[in-house]
């Protein structure tokens, strides 16, 4: 039952991180004419990446600090924010998005529109591949994470005896003119 849980921040991790890591480089590269080609990092043409990327490292770590109900709710959003990254990452790859934004960063170069060549490189692909692992582990996460061990609850302070009674004890306290959350 240990192995579960490390497996799945290894997955999630790798997810988050090999999408932030693609999200930093070089997605395409346009080439107009003669001149020099103007290089689009992921970040240009899909800008929303690396912020999800965060959020996902960001929803891994919060796992591990909560129970029951909520780990089903982060696992809801790890696997939200891997779908997002997936489609936006196959968006990067379209190439009238790419000459748009090449001629908006060159425009002297653009102004020639003799576009003679537009390469995508691998790293839209791998970061299609980190929203691919962050969809299996919020998939994972709903499904297991409610059994699995959470954060010891070793150093929290222990309830007082006022915070434990019911209701109708502390609206009759309240009938006798007691104050119920005084301690005593």
């Amino acid at each position: 039952m240990k192995r579960e849980p490390t497996a799945w921040l290894l997955l999630s991790a790798a997810g988050a991180g090999l999408s932030l890591l693609a999200a930093g480089r070089v997605w395409a590269s346009v080439r107009y004419g003669g001149a020099a080609p103007v290089e689009l990092q992921g970040g240009d043409l899909a800008p929303a990446v690396q912020p999800l990327a965060l959020a996902a490292l960001a929803a891994t770590v919060a796992l591990f600090a909560t129970r029951g109900l909520w780990r089903r709710v982060i696992g809801a959003v790890l696997a939200l924010c891997g779908a997002g990254i997936a489609l936006l990452s196959w968006q990067g790859l379209a190439v009238t998005a790419a000459e748009e934004l090449a001629a908006a960063r060159s425009p002297l170069a653009a102004a020639t529109r003799d576009v003679t060549a537009v390469a995508h490189t691998a790293w839209p692909y791998l970061a299609a591949a980190g929203g691919a692992l962050l969809i299996a582990s919020g998939v994972l996460a709903v499904a297991r994470a409610t059994g699995w061990a959470g954060m010891s609850g070793r150093y929290d302070r222990p309830r007082p005896a006022a915070e434990q009674r019911d209701d109708k004890s502390l609206w009759e306290a309240i009938d006798r003119g007691d104050d119920p959350t005084e301690e005593r």
